[in-house]
């Protein structure tokens, strides 16, 4: 019986240790500035990381970030807020962790998106 448990013990310690939550802290999140003379691009910079971030699971269930359909599912919904850019859905949710992570430097153009207003370009 006391080997059982050690396996088992033993089973879930590595079962903790190989969980991974990439969870950014706010703090250590760098706001970015947009700039003007060179907004970030909705075809070429954010669509990209949804498909290779998102769409695992997002190429049937909402929002459906599939090419050629991000854009308009997500701007239909409630996951972009273009006055609140931090507290819009789609930025919390890759911030939080949710589905395959993004890295600090994918949720700050994508943050930087969203504050250039989400646009179609």
């Amino acid at each position: 019986m006391k080997r059982y448990i050690k396996v088992f013990a033993f089973l879930f310690m590595i079962g903790l240790v190989s969980c991974e939550y990439d969870y950014i802290p706010e703090e250590e999140i760098i706001l970015p500035t947009p700039d003007p003379d060179n907004p970030i691009s909705f075809e070429t910079q954010i669509e990209p990381i949804f498909q290779s971030k998102c769409i695992s699971c997002h190429d049937s269930k909402k929002p459906v970030l599939v090419t050629g359909s991000a854009f308009d599912n997500l701007s239909n919904g409630e996951y972009i807020n273009t006055s609140e850019p931090s507290e819009s859905k789609v930025y919390k949710k890759s911030k939080d962790g949710h589905g395959n992570n993004m890295s600090s430097q994918e949720l700050n153009l994508l943050l930087l998106w969203i504050q250039e207003g989400a646009k179609d370009n």
